[in-house]
């Protein structure tokens, strides 16, 4: 089981339900979230799905001319 890609996926994942509750608790109360902090999670998040995602793609093995 690919233990590390699906943690990388998952984190991205919770690192964006976060900034989706920030961004709502600052749409109910303005000023309290600054734009740097939901650029990073907005950044993080999506950068360790990809990763992960990057990860569980099988590798093309190309001296082997197994081009798929």
């Amino acid at each position: 089981m690919p233990f590390i890609p699906l943690t990388l996926i998952g984190t991205g994942f919770l690192g964006n339900l976060l900034l989706v509750v920030l961004l709502l608790g600052d749409a109910t109360a303005p000023g309290r979230v600054s734009l740097s902090v939901a650029a990073a999670l907005a950044l993080g998040g999506g950068a360790m799905i990809l990763g992960g995602l990057m990860l569980l793609e099988p590798r093309r093995d190309r001296e082997a001319g197994h081009w798929h």
